[in-house]
C-alpha cells in the first residue's frame, strides 16, 4: 500500500517534470537566438500612426515669365532679381549760367541757356570728369603763343653727318712761300664732333724731299707729326698750290655746346726761299663750334 503511494508521487513528479520541460521548449521557440550583438533582440513597439492633415497650398497667380523681346507698351514688366540689371544713372554736372545772359542776371535782356541732357556714365568713370567734347586741346603756337610756354628747351638731335662750319688759316712768312690749312667739322655722334685738318702749301718754284715728321699739327690738346711728301715744282709764272697732309680729329662738343677750339699747323721748311731762311712756316687760330 504505502508502495503504491510512493510510485504514484514519482509518477507525479515525472509528469510535472515533463510538463515544465514541455512549457520550457514551447516558451523557448517564441525567444529569438542570442547572437552576441546587444541591440540585435532588441523589439521596437510601432507607435500607433496619426494621421496629420496637411493644408492644401493656396493656389496664386502663376508668375509670369521674362518677355524675350522689349515690351512696346508703357506699362512697367517687373524683371526676376538674377535677370535684372541695375540701371546706370548718370550724374549731370550743373553748370552756373554767366553773368548778364539768364533771365535773373544783372545785364537783364538775355535768354536763358538751355541745360543740355547728361550723357549715360561710364562705369568706373569720374562723374565729375567733364565730357571729351568740353576738353580744351593744348595745341603748341596756338592762340598766338610761341609753342614753346611749358616745354622745356631741349637741345634739338643733329644729325650724323651734319656740317657745323668750315674755314681756312693762312701763314705770313714775308715771303712767295706759305701754307694754309683748311678745316672742317661735322657731327659724329651725340656729343662729339670731327674735325679734319688739311694742310698745304702755296708757291712757285719748290724743291724739297720728302720728310716723315715735317708737319704738325695741335688741336684742342691732341698733338700728330706728319708726313711731308717730295715736291718738285719748276719755274712757273703762277702760284701753285700742293697737299702736304691732312688728318682728323675727334672732338668732344655735347648738344646746346658753343666751344672755340685753338688749332695750330707748323710745316717744318728749314730751307731759303727768295733768299730768306725760313725754318717753319705756321698757321693758325680758333675754330668756334656750336650745337
Amino acid at each position: 500500500m504505502k508502495s503504491n503511494r510512493t510510485t504514484a508521487l514519482l509518477m507525479l513528479l515525472v509528469f510535472l517534470l515533463v510538463v515544465a520541460v514541455v512549457i520550457i521548449f514551447l516558451t523557448g521557440l517564441d525567444r529569438p537566438t542570442n547572437t552576441g550583438n546587444p541591440y540585435e533582440n532588441v523589439t521596437s513597439t510601432a507607435l500607433p500612426s496619426v494621421a496629420v492633415g496637411t493644408p492644401e497650398p493656396s493656389v496664386g497667380p502663376e508668375p509670369s515669365a521674362a518677355p524675350t523681346v522689349a515690351p512696346t507698351s508703357n506699362v512697367p514688366v517687373y524683371y526676376p532679381p538674377s535677370t535684372s540689371m541695375p540701371a546706370q544713372t548718370a550724374t549731370p554736372v550743373t553748370t552756373a549760367s554767366p553773368s548778364g545772359t539768364g533771365n535773373t542776371g544783372t545785364g537783364g535782356g538775355g535768354a536763358a541757356v538751355p541745360t543740355p541732357t547728361p550723357s549715360a556714365a561710364i562705369p568706373g568713370a569720374d562723374p565729375n570728369m567733364l565730357p571729351a567734347e568740353d576738353l580744351i586741346p593744348v595745341v603748341p603756337g596756338a592762340n598766338g603763343g610761341s609753342g614753346t610756354e611749358g616745354v622745356d628747351s631741349a637741345p634739338a638731335l643733329i644729325p650724323t653727318g651734319t656740317s657745323l662750319g668750315s674755314g681756312t688759316f693762312r701763314s705770313d712768312s714775308g715771303t712767295s712761300i706759305n701754307i694754309h690749312a683748311d678745316w672742317n667739322a661735322l657731327v659724329s655722334g651725340q656729343n662729339t664732333v670731327d674735325v679734319t685738318i688739311t694742310a698745304y702749301v702755296d708757291s712757285y718754284s719748290l724743291m724739297t724731299t720728302a720728310s716723315p715728321e715735317a708737319l704738325n699739327i695741335a688741336i684742342d690738346g691732341q698733338y700728330i707729326s706728319l708726313a711731308s711728301p717730295t715736291i718738285d715744282i719748276p719755274t712757273t709764272v703762277n702760284q701753285v698750290t700742293t697737299l702736304i697732309n691732312n688728318r682728323t680729329f675727334t672732338i668732344p662738343l655735347t648738344g646746346g655746346e658753343t666751344r672755340s677750339i685753338p688749332v695750330e699747323v707748323v710745316w717744318n721748311y728749314r730751307g731759303t726761299y727768295g733768299g730768306t731762311y725760313l725754318d717753319t712756316i705756321e698757321c693758325g687760330g680758333n675754330i668756334t663750334l656750336s650745337r
